[in-house]
């Protein structure tokens, strides 16, 4: 499972290569909002910045800078490629799971 929080960065630490068939791949994440099954997924680049790969694998999301999640709960595919992805169409995926994305909920009449 992946946690994140809203508006600060966060790492992102999983293990793909026991399942990646490519070397030096290109990690598409896909994220589907799990209370909005209509909203359209969010698609994310992802660059590995691991030094042990063999190991595990470590991404730098900057949440700071991105407007795409609101605080709940999303379902992810991570699918990997041989070159810069636009979309999954075609691509092998290498894990699936849940991700958390929390942070502080401003209720005000004033917003």
């Amino acid at each position: 499972m992946i946690y994140i929080e809203k508006n600060q960065e966060n790492k992102i630490c999983l293990t793909l290569s026991e399942s990646t068939t490519i070397s030096n791949p290109y990690y598409l994440f896909v994220f589907q909002n799990e209370y909005n099954k209509a909203s359209d997924p969010i698609l994310w680049v992802g660059t590995d910045i691991s030094e042990h790969t063999n190991r595990y694998n470590l991404f730098l999301m900057d949440e700071t800078t991105s407007d795409s999640f609101s605080i709940g709960q999303y379902t992810y595919t991570i699918y990997e490629s041989d070159t810069l992805p636009d979309d999954e169409t075609g691509l092998i995926a290498v894990e699936e799971g849940r991700m958390v994305v929390s942070g502080v909920v401003i209720n005000s009449i004033y917003e």
